[in-house]
This record gives C-alpha cells, sequence and structure tokens, in this order.
C-alpha cells in the first residue's frame, strides 16, 4: 500500500526534475544558437547562471536554469527546442 506521503512526494520530485537544469543551450535540428543561448540565459532570474560554459551553454553550478522558460525563450526567438541537461 502506497502512503499518502508518498502521493504527495512522487509529483513533487518529477515536477522539479522537469525545471531544473545545471545546463541548456538553444539548439533544434539546424544547429546550435549561441546567441539565442545567451539572450535566453541572460532572462533567467538565478544570479549564479552564466554564459558562456564551455560548450557556450547556459550554465548553473547550483542546477538552478527553469528549463520550462528557458526553452520558452528559445522558441520565441525562432529555434525549436532547448537541450538542457544535469
Amino acid at each position: 500500500m502506497v502512503s499518502f506521503s508518498t502521493l504527495i512526494l512522487l509529483p513533487t520530485l518529477f515536477l522539479g526534475s522537469a525545471l531544473a537544469g545545471m545546463n541548456c543551450k538553444c539548439q533544434d535540428s539546424r544547429g546550435q544558437f549561441n546567441e539565442a543561448t545567451r539572450t535566453c540565459c541572460s532572462r533567467q532570474s538565478n544570479p549564479l547562471t552564466y554564459f558562456p560554459g564551455p560548450n557556450n551553454q547556459c550554465a548553473n553550478p547550483a542546477n538552478g536554469i527553469d528549463s520550462g522558460a528557458f526553452e520558452t525563450c528559445c522558441k520565441s526567438l525562432g529555434v525549436e527546442a532547448a537541450y538542457c541537461w544535469v
């Protein structure tokens, strides 16, 4: 039997992992878009976030990039997707 606290905790874990990232870049089938990545990185509210990382990515050592907002930003600049990873 699953406890009530487990039912509350599981969605929270998945939600947290979907919204946070350590690295993101604006990238789609056409390639990587460094200027779009720079722009979207500057729009992040976490002060630990910086560009460029080692591979021209937006980086945050505390896993504090809002990947959903980052992808929305990339799309608003004409890039089909964002690639984010930990």
